[in-house]
């Protein structure tokens, strides 16, 4: 049994049972309820930074300064610092559907769970939250509060343990009324969950998770080790033709989201950046830059008519990193001639750009969102709020071009025989009519 058969048997049902787990899909879905907010507040703090980005901060008079701080500085903390409670509802929203549950109370529910569990601090002011714990540090609490308030939830409503109405009662009215008696046990149990949290050394579930769950693993996934293994199971994924990006993704985000909130914070502030591995990283600084240069190479090298139109029509799509006509034209998918490069280029790529973001080379990412359609080059420069982050795009062009340049030349090599057999047993039947 050859590698491709084995791989075929084994890996990808495994693959596709992964790709269809109703926690890590509704934890991907989940996940992009907060991405129109967040997008919004990338876009405000790359505007507030202009100045500084492009070098001409300090031709810039005070009152404009003062203005752009003081009307785009407060953003944050109603879009990035409150990324928690995005989560929080999108999972359980998201979840609830795979249970065949009511979505929106489902939703609002794990939202009152999550606040249920929240530390309420009082002054002589009154009582008030840690906007931290509404952001980073709430991130896995929001993420396990949305998972197991909505499984609680939906079992309940599932099991017809409901207030049935009359059904001369309108629709909207007995819904709600449905939806009661399973809100009130998902409630119930994270009262319960609470209450047993004051008898421990942390006194909430927030500071628990974060020092116990939290912090381990955020440190365990900003490290290089696990970048390479998320880059390399993305890759590996799609050359069995599964979604690897949204797969891989489902995972990682609760974490990739806390460091980026941090990177955010420090960034606006004037901070000193944490972390190099965040979101920011793996969209810009991984594989942006990998389909253009291979339609560029395929383009310089092809002498089939295959390679040449393929890659012309993906010349343009690539400049905005829009990678599935290459994937599946060339075809990538099961093609054992691009294994290693589609693979592990990536891999090469991301530890490069990794050690030039530790030596100092390059600012670390904003934690910002960037569009990931957004062409490179640009990209790397609005990622770091620096020319050096779009000179390491450039960088990063010239390995890809490089490492696939051989690649590419068999791959045409092999069109061109095939084009030459099909051209010769074409003439052969003409012939002999």
């Amino acid at each position: 049994m050859s590698l491709q058969d084995t791989m075929n048997e084994k890996v990808l049902p495994l693959a596709t049972k992964f790709s269809q787990n109703k926690f890590l899909m509704s934890i991907r879905d989940g996940f992009m309820v907060a991405f129109p907010a967040t997008m919004f507040a990338s876009i405000m703090i790359i505007i507030q930074n202009l100045p500084t980005t492009f070098g001409f901060a300090k031709y810039m008079p005070q009152p404009v300064t003062d203005f752009l701080n003081n009307f785009l500085g407060p953003v944050s903390n109603a879009t990035m610092n409150i990324t928690s409670l995005f989560v929080v509802f999108g999972v359980a929203y998201a979840l609830a559907g795979h249970y065949h549950a009511t979505q929106l109370y489902a939703g609002g529910i794990a939202l009152s769970a999550f606040f249920m569990l929240l530390p309420i601090m009082s002054n002589k002011n009154g009582s008030y939250v840690d906007l931290n714990l509404l952001g980073s540090k709430g991130m896995f609490v929001a993420l396990l509060t949305g998972i197991f308030a909505t499984v609680v939830y939906s079992k309940l409503e599932n099991a017809n343990i409901t207030i049935k109405m009359p059904e001369s009662v309108p629709p909207a009215i007995s819904q709600s009324f449905i939806a009661v008696i399973p809100g009130a046990g998902a409630l119930l149990t994270f009262t319960f969950i609470r209450w047993l949290f004051t008898f421990t050394a942390w006194g909430n579930a927030f500071d628990f998770i974060y020092d116990v769950l939290q912090v381990p693993i955020q440190g365990l996934g900003a490290t290089l080790p696990a970048t390479i293994l998320v880059v390399f199971f993305s890759q590996f994924l799609w050359w069995f033709g599964l979604h690897g990006t949204l797969l891989v993704n489902s995972v990682v985000s609760p974490i990739y989201a806390a460091l980026d909130i941090q990177n955010y914070n420090a960034y606006q502030a004037g901070k000193r950046i944490p972390h190099i591995i965040c979101s920011t990283f793996a969209g810009s600084f991984e594989i942006t830059g990998m389909i253009l240069a291979m339609s560029l190479a395929g383009l310089y090298i092809a002498k089939s008519s295959r390679l040449k139109h393929t890659m012309e029509l993906t010349a343009v799509p690539s400049v905005f990193n829009i990678s599935e006509p290459m994937t599946f034209g060339v075809p990538m998918v099961l093609n054992p001639t691009v294994f290693i490069p589609w693979t592990l280029a990536p891999v090469l790529v991301s530890i490069v750009s990794y050690f030039a973001f530790a030596s100092g080379l390059v600012p670390y990412p904003t934690g910002a969102t960037v569009v990931w359609s957004t062409p490179f080059i640009l990209q790397g420069w609005l990622a770091t709020g620096s020319w050096r982050g779009a000179a390491l795009q450039i960088v990063m062009f010239i390995l890809f071009f490089v490492i696939w340049f051989p690649f590419l030349k068999v791959m045409d090599k092999q069109y061109l025989n095939e084009e030459k057999a099909q051209a010769a047993k074409t003439a052969a039947e003409s012939s002999a009519q």
